[in-house]
């Protein structure tokens, strides 16, 4: 793997200077002082993904700085661990220590333990090194009697050995929608991964997984019959081989050295089909659902409960308060539905959901102590009252699941700035691209003054904009459809087409959440058109997600001919255009990290 160079820098504090008469004595500089690793060793678990060393400072507070870098012993840099190297700086008047984070690499199990050293180097401004200097970082093997296991302990997961754990991994789609669809009975995963079966581990395992996600159909697991939006009566489980396959899921998972997230998709109440998603699990067979798979995987500690995809509360009538609803159940006016022939659909009349809460006790009275993911509002992307109306849990095994994906918005307004000249009315123009993955406006050229100058355009497509980049000034065209040059404009109006809640300015939300409880992105995704280039939002939020210690699911490890969330080519692996390369990429230290 590429060598991952890190610069920490902190913001610096200023200081005012005294002012007096002519002649003062100027203050003493600050004292330099020393810094050293605050231990000489230290030991970390395979299995955990990542490790923390401190740095301290002694007996200063001068502005300076410290070199580090990683070299190999028994632990190779690519195949043990991320190689790391970079700059450690202090701020006139901070003595804080600072921490170097060590991606360990959990692929293939280590059978003895390992070892690597970090050394300091080069300080500057008189900073000098104290006699922790150099450092050795030993990765343990998990000891061959241990079961794996993850549990809550505090705001973290932690593996078997009480190491604190990061879920990094792959959602799989299919087992919420195939086998209700009814077209591949022999096998409910439809070959949705490029092969029969499911995944080939081998290929998720090369992206240096630790985890799987499996998105499941209540109707398909409980054997029910339904009626769709057609009036076709539909077998849940037209196989019979639903939960068999699921298991040999799991297992398979467990067997790769991969933990497993379970968890409700898609429901619907009375004897409506679940085959799109509806607002929120229901009474009438979620509890029933998630009591036969608590019993199922209550013996394995490696699987975690997700107690509902991603609620929204369209259609609520009571109670008025959608974080109460989704913690205690509500009242719908309607829920959404459709067939094998897309007649998609809304079904009026009450029903009542089944709040987090309920489907939590459920899986405790089974005696499953697993841990449980609990989402927030408006499709898990909203985590604001999270805290505030969490669920009781006497056992604390609670971890907080978000859904972040960019916030998208479109213009509704667009401007002339200046009118260039050559322009017809009737012409479309499009307009340079934000970057190089979203997509440009499309105006129409409908007032042209001397010389074909642009005085009025109308917006033919609104484009899609990243809500953290959204153009400021006059934006040049990139083609137009007549002789017209020279023209710039502008858009406005911006509306919205995903939540704000991903919004940068809204993650020190789950930052303060996850001072309380784990956090882990059950879902996140980007573009993956063929030729995207990049994926500017989860460039810059995976970095925060690993520098916060969030576990992060991407999805989907599918084959699937779609523009957006699709991390793979083919069965093997190969990273899809821009999220999946970017998204490999991270997981694997290469780079983002």
């Amino acid at each position: 793997m590429a060598t991952v160079r890190m610069v920490l820098v902190l913001l610096t504090a200023a200081f005012g200077s005294a002012c007096g008469g002519g002649g003062g004595t100027p203050a003493p500089p600050l004292p330099a002082g020393s810094v050293a690793f605050s231990a000489a060793g230290y030991s970390v678990a395979q299995g955990s993904g990542l490790m923390t060393i401190t740095v301290n400072r002694s007996e200063g507070s001068r502005d300076g700085s410290v070199a580090f870098a990683t070299a190999d012993g028994t632990a190779l840099a690519g195949s043990d661990y991320t190689a790391r190297s970079g700059t450690l700086v202090w701020a006139s008047g901070d003595s804080a220590p600072k921490t170097i984070s060590l991606p360990i690499a959990t692929a293939t199990p280590n059978t003895a333990d390992k070892a690597f050293s970090v050394a300091l180097s080069s300080p500057t401004n008189g900073l000098a090194l104290g006699t922790q200097a150099s450092t050795t970082v030993t990765i343990t093997a998990n000891p061959s009697s241990a079961a794996p296991s993850v549990r809550v302990s505090g705001n973290r997961l932690v593996d078997a050995a009480g190491n604190v754990l990061q879920l990094r991994g792959v959602s799989f789609s299919g087992f919420e929608f195939v086998a209700i669809g009814g077209w591949s009975p022999s096998d409910p995963s439809g070959g949705q991964a490029g092969q029969p079966n499911g995944p080939r581990w081998s290929a998720v395992k090369a992206w240096h997984a630790n985890t799987v996600r499996f998105t499941l159909n209540e109707t398909s697991w409980l054997g029910l019959t339904c009626v769709d939006t057609d009036g076709v009566t539909r077998q849940g489980d037209p196989g019979g081989n639903y939960r068999s396959a699921i298991a040999t899921q799991v297992q398979e998972a467990n067997a790769a050295g991969l933990y497993v997230i379970i968890e409700l998709h898609w429901a619907a109440p009375g004897t409506a089909c679940p085959m799109v998603q509806t607002q929120m699990a229901n009474m009438d067979h979620s509890i029933d659902f998630w009591t036969s798979v608590a019993t199922t995987f209550k013996d394995n500690p490696t699987v975690l409960f997700s107690l509902y995809n991603e609620p929204f509360f369209f259609g609520l009538s009571s109670p008025a308060n959608a974080w109460t609803a989704l913690m205690s159940g509500g009242t719908f006016d309607y829920f959404p539905a459709t067939s094998g022939t897309s007649n998609y659909r809304n079904i009026t009349g009450a029903w009542r959901s089944a709040g987090m809460q309920t489907m939590l006790d459920a899986v405790r009275a089974t005696g499953a102590t697993n841990v449980v993911l609990i989402g927030g509002i408006e499709f898990s992307n909203n985590m604001s009252g999270w805290l505030a109306n969490r669920p009781n849990d006497p056992l604390n095994q609670v971890a907080a699941a978000w859904h972040p994906y960019p916030p998208i918005q479109r213009a509704t307004s667009a401007g002339v700035s200046t009118g260039g000249a050559g322009y017809a009315i009737g012409d479309t123009v499009t307009l340079a691209k934000p970057n190089a993955v979203y997509e440009a406006a499309v105006l129409r050229v409908t007032a042209v003054g001397a010389s074909g100058a642009v005085t009025a355009v109308s917006l033919g497509s609104q484009g899609m904009y990243l809500q953290t980049a959204l153009p400021s000034g006059p934006i040049a065209q990139s083609t137009s459809s007549g002789a017209g040059s020279g023209a710039t404009f502008t858009l406005g109006g911006w509306g919205n087409l995903s939540s704000t809640w991903s919004m940068p300015v809204n993650w020190p939300v789950v930052q303060a959440l996850s001072a309380q409880v784990p956090i882990v992105f059950a879902e996140t995704g980007e573009h993956n058109m063929p030729g995207t280039d990049g994926a500017p939002f989860l460039q810059q939020l995976l970095p925060f997600a690993g520098a916060n210690n969030w576990s992060v699911i991407g999805c989907c490890w599918d084959v699937f001919a779609e523009r957006d969330n699709v991390l793979i080519k083919d069965v093997d692996g190969t990273p899809s255009d821009g999220y999946g390369r970017v998204f490999h990429d991270w997981m694997t230290g290469i780079a983002w990290q």
